[in-house]
């Protein structure tokens, strides 16, 4: 799975504690370069993207949509009943087909999903690159408009797909950065 962030870009812009490294299992259920990456890249895990969200402790797998969705009498689509939780945007669930490895997001309160990314290396380029653009908005006096085409430019070299809905989680959050609202 060809990816512009390695497991030393993340740690080098969340630190080594900021870093969830999934288990390689064999035999996996889950698309082989979507096992692999999540195994060797990562996915980032902070106060933006809480990573490898479960239910830890139970008998139930804690990475399949359907029962965290029974958990809250949440209707899941039959179609996505077995795909796996990645983690949480501040207000998405995300999650992977583990066949194909596409990354959905589930919105707050919305009854379905959205297609997000091609796969899990695209999730994580924008996080990244999300994560650049809240570092760079702290700074005094920000230019907030540039902030964000520098992102949506960054993300499109890359993968459309997160930006190519009006509708999608990352320009509902886009839209707050704009109004100031982070």
């Amino acid at each position: 799975m060809n990816s512009p962030v390695s497991y030393r870009d993340l740690t080098q812009l969340y630190g080594m504690g900021g870093v969830v490294l999934y288990p390689i299992q064999e035999p996996s259920s889950l698309h082989a370069p979507t096992a692999l990456f999540l195994g060797s890249v990562g996915l980032p895990n902070d106060r933006f993207f809480t990573s490898r969200a479960g239910i830890t402790g139970s008998g139930r797998d804690p990475y399949e949509l359907a029962p965290l969705f029974a958990l809250n009498d949440r209707h899941c689509p039959e179609e996505s009943q077995t795909w796996h939780v990645l983690g949480y945007l501040p207000a998405a669930l995300v999650t992977v087909d583990p066949s194909s490895g596409t990354v959905y997001i589930f919105p707050e309160s919305a009854r379905e999903y959205q297609l997000a990314h091609r796969n899990v290396a695209t999730l994580v380029h924008c996080l990244t690159e999300f994560r650049k653009l809240e570092d760079a908005y702290k700074s005094p006096d920000p230019d907030v408009e540039d902030l964000v085409d520098t992102f949506r430019e960054a993300v499109n070299v890359f993968d459309p797909t997160p930006l190519m809905d009006p509708e999608s989680e990352w320009n509902r959050m886009l839209e707050e950065v704009l109004e100031e609202m982070w």
